[in-house]
């Protein structure tokens, strides 16, 4: 489960996947909000708790992020924190200590800053490769146009940092213009594997049936953690906003409110509202929604 704790962003990635509607308002949740829903998510697992995901937005620009972020520490399973790094200092600060947080940095981010913006993102990137260490990953949204020499300034970054993990993912706003870029998508995670970096497959953002030939497959499953053509009718990360509303993915982010994450005391009601109530058991297998509301 996905906390989104903001929409504020500084950063303008053209993949982003947050409607603009949603960017202009503004929400935010606050630490007693965070509190009551990680309580609910207790309740729902039970012993088993879920790793959860804390995104934006970005996140660390939240009034309530130190307290969240110390609370977060507490947390019985493993916390993901999505950032761009476009923050001050002292947010980043708030996470130094915590055994079970790994940070994802989106390095789309830094393509698209400008220098005084760039610089900050390495300050805060040096931070948390020393507290972090190998609880670090970089995130990497390739674009339906890439070029492999696009990502050349990253990966020598990312060899100066140190980070040996990389998230792949593909546009999401474009899903379906991947179904002829396979090749090119697979060029760049045989580049990542031969320059000895560990790649994740991502669920949001994830492969398409149809983009690669078997042999192309066969690599990939044999090369890329989480492997996966994610089917959305039955397999999906859950995204809670900050008035407690739930959808299955952020391509269903203008859809908010049809679902009440607090209003289940059952995982499996929770999960079966939202099947029916987003129509998830028409989506074909394999495919993914569009977002088409920039």
């Amino acid at each position: 489960m996905n906390f989104i704790l903001t929409t504020q962003c500084l950063s303008k990635c053209k993949f982003c996947f947050v409607p603009a509607g949603l960017r202009a308002k503004q929400n935010e949740m606050s630490f007693s909000d965070f509190k009551s829903y990680l309580g609910h998510i207790n309740l729902l697992y039970g012993k088993n708790k879920p790793a959860i995901g804390i995104l934006g937005g970005e996140p660390t620009l939240a009034k309530d992020f130190p307290i969240i972020s110390g609370y977060l520490k507490s947390y019985k399973s493993m916390v993901r924190v999505y950032s761009n790094l476009i923050t001050d200092t002292s947010n980043i600060q708030y996470l130094i200590g915590a055994k079970n947080i790994i940070l994802v940095w989106n390095v789309g981010a830094f393509s698209v800053a400008d220098q005084k913006t760039q610089k900050l993102i390495l300050k805060n990137l040096n931070l948390i490769k020393k507290s972090f260490k190998d609880n670090v990953i970089a995130s990497i949204t390739l674009y339906p146009d890439f070029k492999i020499k696009d990502f050349d300034g990253i990966i020598k970054i990312l060899r100066k940092y140190k980070i040996k993990k990389i998230r792949v993912a593909i546009d999401s706003t474009h899903h379906k213009k991947f179904l002829d870029k396979g090749g090119a998508v697979f060029n760049f995670c045989q580049y990542l594997a031969d320059n000895k970096f560990a790649i994740i497959s991502s669920y949001c953002g994830h492969f398409l049936k149809g983009m690669f030939n078997s042999k192309q497959e066969k690599y990939l499953k044999q090369n890329v953690v989480n492997f996966n053509y994610n089917d959305c009718s039955k397999k999906f990360p859950v995204d809670i906003f900050p008035d407690g509303s739930i959808v299955p993915c952020m391509a269903f982010a203008n859809k908010t409110g049809s679902v009440k994450f607090t209003d289940y005391t059952s995982l499996k009601k929770l999960k079966t509202d939202i099947i029916t109530k987003f129509k998830l058991n028409k989506i074909k297998q394999g495919s993914c929604p569009l977002n088409n509301d920039k």
